[in-house]
């Protein structure tokens, strides 16, 4: 899931291809436990957020959401995509 279902690819620099990691509580709570932030920099995560936080849009940088698909969740990517915060 964080590699887009590919393998671990780097750049041309060996660097790993940098994205964000947005999650809701539920979320949180499953990554918390298996991944530290070491580990989710290794997979190129280089900011995680929670859904409902506010945030500025990150232009060229794709965004993995790992969300339950509730009512809540739902409208609040609704929200994002409107705002022109995110890019489909």
């Amino acid at each position: 899931m964080l590699n887009f279902n590919v393998p671990h690819v780097k750049n041309s620099t060996g660097e790993p291809v940098w994205k964000v990691l947005i999650y809701d509580r539920f979320g949180q709570d499953i990554i918390s436990p298996l991944l530290s932030v070491k580990e989710l920099r290794d997979m190129g995560i280089t900011l995680h957020l929670l859904l409902h936080s506010d945030r500025d849009p990150i232009p060229d940088v794709p965004a993995v959401y790992f969300v339950m698909p509730t009512e809540e969740n739902i409208d609040r990517l609704c929200q994002v995509i409107q705002a022109g915060k995110v890019t489909i």
